[in-house]
């Protein structure tokens, strides 16, 4: 059984509503070249990550909690999406190069199949990072998933800072830069 902790229960209705998000860094807070170039909408206003506990696939709770003040990849996906069977391990290198820094990759399964089909899927691929099974897709639900893959870049201070819908090439030249961007500013703000 899996708890979702519902702090932000209008989240679903503000993602869903186009007027929040801003497409391709518009705001200037960031790099704009890497942001337009994997094409990812910024929230308008803070948005805090939806607090929820899944199952991963030993059956251990894990919650986004656990991570605070973590760089979070939270990616939604599922084992009969061709585009996710491409991105995935392209996850887990960026998941390889960066864990150690203060990133970690968080993909939420939402297959309603037997939990053996996403273990198989994670085996035969060699993932790594923490997989957690949504069959229900109600945490998919809070995060307002407009589809798989989905992709929603969580800033240490526990806000969505992006998101994006459909494949990337996550471990090409501007993901990875991205990724060191925000783990930069995560540093540099522990740091005043």
């Amino acid at each position: 059984m899996y708890k979702i902790l519902t702090g932000v229960a209008a989240l679903a209705v503000a993602l869903s509503v186009g007027g929040l998000w801003l497409s391709g860094g518009d705001r200037g807070e960031t790099d704009n070249r890497f942001v337009k170039a994997l094409g990812l909408l910024e929230p308008e206003k803070p948005i805090t990550a939806p607090s929820f506990t899944l199952p991963d696939l030993r059956g251990k709770p894990v919650s986004l909690q656990e991570f605070q003040g973590k760089v979070v990849f939270l990616n939604f996906w599922a084992t009969w999406c061709i585009p996710c069977q491409w991105e995935m391990p392209e996850m887990d290198k960026l998941y390889q190069a960066y864990k150690d820094q203060g990133f970690v990759v968080l993909a939420v399964s939402l297959d309603q199949g037997p939990k053996a089909d996403v273990e198989d899927f994670v085996k035969k691929r060699k993932l790594t990072y923490p997989v957690m099974v949504d069959s229900r897709a109600e945490v998919a639900g809070l995060y307002g998933l407009r589809g798989v893959p989905g992709t929603y870049l969580i800033g240490t201070d526990g806000n969505i800072r992006y998101a994006v819908f459909g494949p990337r090439e996550w471990f090409g030249k501007e993901a990875r830069s991205l990724i060191e961007l925000l783990l930069a500013s995560a540093k540099s703000s522990k740091g005043r």
